[in-house]
């Protein structure tokens, strides 16, 4: 009688005394963690809230350096504006069709001819 409550043991069954006890791990340490890459490294440190100078107010580092970066931009820095505008280019900001950017430059051409700007239409410059 012994013999038959007695389970077998061989392949995929081990014998009793090597079999995992009952409410402990087979795997006691777990999984190991991801490694985390530089992107992650990256977002986590963009997105710390700081305080700005002579105020309270919280923002992510993010939001913050992009602020900066519009100072800047507007002072005059013209790597700073070159760097804002390739930011924008790249976010998809600044993707409109070749008609309306024409239609704009139309109507900024034709404001600056009202306050009386001589307009040059060919200029050849970056403008």
């Amino acid at each position: 009688m012994t013999e038959n409550t007695k389970q077998p043991a061989g392949y995929a069954n081990p014998p009793a005394q090597h079999r995992f006890k009952k409410g402990k791990s087979g795997n006691p340490r777990g999984r190991p963690r991801k490694q985390a890459d530089l992107w992650s490294h990256l977002d986590r440190v963009l997105n710390r809230k700081v305080k700005l100078q002579g105020s309270e107010q919280q923002m992510p580092i993010r939001e913050a350096l992009i602020r900066r970066l519009r100072e800047l931009a507007l002072a005059g820095d013209r790597r700073a504006l070159d760097l804002q505008r390739r930011i924008l280019v790249e976010a998809g900001e600044n993707t409109h069709d070749l008609a309306d950017s024409a239609e704009r430059k139309r109507k900024i051409v034709e404001a600056l001819r009202k306050l009386g700007v001589k307009v040059i239409e060919n200029g050849g410059g970056d403008a």
